[in-house]
């Protein structure tokens, strides 16, 4: 029986080390929530970054007048040199259309391969720059005071003229609505054809604008520290004065829930839709630009103290990473997997998301990735990152900060195989295997208890039997003795 309770000890010991362990492993400061994939070289100032949906191509533009496209492989696939600075770019979702403002007074666009299709001379330096999902629709908005509405082929489609510098545009995903943001103190939204459906007078210069993908609401930036929120109509939802600096950039989520904003008082605020601040976090420099992702499980926000730092709803900091620089610009992919930013240290910097830690840092799971496997062949496993709906809406900052759109679904077809096609099979998810390990550490205690006093109630049988046996021969052996001292007598 002690021999029993000592294999239920020890059993007891194993069955709950893990729990111990893994409390004591689940340092989540010590997790990476993102890790750098690529930092491209450019040896000069790099003002402005976009991305495809998926982070597979990244255009760049900076101080040394080039435009720069990468793939996510860290390749360089080409450059193109403008005659004066790049303030601005946008890519389209699938990477197949790159706008692009310069200082040379010109908007360019080029296809993927690098040709340049066409460039369009405007009255001044190019602030913001926006293209459609689709690309079939650039708008820019130029120090003339004008917005340019183009198509696809370059044909001005129409202009707007506001009266003072166009600091900021943004973009619907289809290209039914621009919004613009002057330094003539007003908002503006106009659709596709170049009707204004309202203007909304402010108290201070315009330096950023965002959207949401269908124009429901947008959001503005001033000099005078104020943040503005409208609806599609132009009613004045709120405005809010979080600070005593200028607000550099704005970012909302997809249904418009949420407002963030980055402010050159070192801050990054969070308002609701009513315009109750939810939270500030501050940081050791001017928050020069933010975005949210489009899956809202976290904010990007690049400051002047060189920091990239990404947050989640609450507030809270789950990770930085200094880019040895002023980050001037970043976008986040539709997909929320990726991150570029543009530094002042001459560099473009992308970063891929860790989906476990993520996981891990949030506490939710639905973040580990999908894992498949070839039928034929168990050992050779197949990760296969399943795409991820599209939802988001291209946006603008100050000068260069342009969200970008969705992959179409022919990119998304070409670069995820089906089940049907490929033989792959969908293997049980970490989750599933999470919910096995908690089931077996749940029964493992009380089975290696049953063990234990199986074992216990056997040693106790064998001992109690080999003590009967030996009472049985200690018996037969007096009762032999007895005979025999009995034949002596006799």
């Amino acid at each position: 029986m002690s021999l029993g309770l000592f294999f239920c000890f020890i059993s007891g010991a194993e069955a709950a080390g893990p729990l111990v362990q893994d409390s004591g492993n689940a340092n989540l400061s010590e997790l990476k929530a993102f890790d750098l994939l690529y930092k491209y070289e450019t040896g000069c100032i790099v003002n402005t970054v976009s991305m495809s949906s998926t982070g597979n191509y990244i255009v760049a533009g900076g101080f040394d007048h080039k435009i720069y496209y990468y793939n996510s492989k860290g390749t360089q696939l080409w450059n193109y040199t403008t005659e004066d600075i790049v303030y601005t770019v946008s890519l389209s979702s699938d990477g197949s259309r790159v706008a692009a403002g310069s200082n040379d007074k010109k908007v360019y666009l080029f296809n993927r391969e690098g040709d340049l299709l066409w460039s369009r001379k405007t009255g001044g330096n190019l602030n913001s720059v926006a293209v459609s999902s689709d690309g079939r629709y650039i708008a820019a908005g130029s120090e003339d005071g004008k917005i340019y509405f183009l198509d696809g082929e370059g044909k001005l489609l129409w202009s707007f003229d506001s009266g003072n510098a166009v600091r900021s545009v943004a973009i619907s995903r289809d290209g039914s609505y621009v919004v613009i943001g002057s330094a003539n103190n007003y908002v503006y939204l106009l659709d596709r054809e170049g009707k204004t459906h309202w203007g909304k007078k402010t108290g201070s210069l315009i330096n950023c604008v965002s959207m949401t993908p269908n124009a429901n609401y947008v959001a503005a930036g001033g000099s005078n520290s104020n943040v503005y929120l409208f609806d599609r109509k132009g009613e004045f939802s709120w405005m809010h004065n979080p600070n005593s600096d200028w607000v550099s950039s704005v970012s909302l989520t997809n249904n418009g829930s949420h407002l963030v904003a980055g402010s050159f008082d070192d801050k990054v605020y969070l308002f609701n839709r009513t315009g109750e601040k939810l939270w500030d976090y501050k940081v050791k420099d001017d928050v020069y630009v933010v975005e949210t992702s489009t899956d809202s499980s976290f904010i990007a926000a690049g400051s002047w103290d060189d920091n990239l730092y990404v947050l989640n709803m609450g507030g809270e900091e789950l990770w930085n990473y200094s880019c040895g620089g002023n980050i001037n610009s970043l976008d986040v992919s539709r997909d929320s997997s990726t991150i570029a930013v543009g530094s002042d240290a001459g560099a473009v910097y992308l970063f891929e998301r860790n989906s476990t830690a993520f996981a891990l840092l949030l506490g939710d799971e639905s973040f580990l990735p999908k894992e498949t496997v070839r039928e034929t062949d168990a050992a050779l496993a197949v990760k296969v990152i399943l795409p991820i709906t599209e939802d988001t809406a291209i946006t603008g900052g100050i000068e260069n900060q342009v969200e970008d759109a969705s992959a179409t679904s022919n990119s998304a077809a070409e670069n995820t195989r089906t089940e049907e096609d490929s033989g792959l099979f969908e293997l049980p998810s970490e989750e599933s295997s999470l919910k096995v390990l908690e089931i077996f550490d749940s029964i493992k205690f009380p089975f290696a208890l049953l063990i234990g006093a199986l074992a216990g109630t056997a040693f106790f049988l064998k001992r109690r039997s080999l003590k009967q046996q030996e009472m049985d021969d200690n018996l037969e052996d007096f009762e032999d003795l007895e005979e025999n001292n009995s034949s002596e007598n006799n």
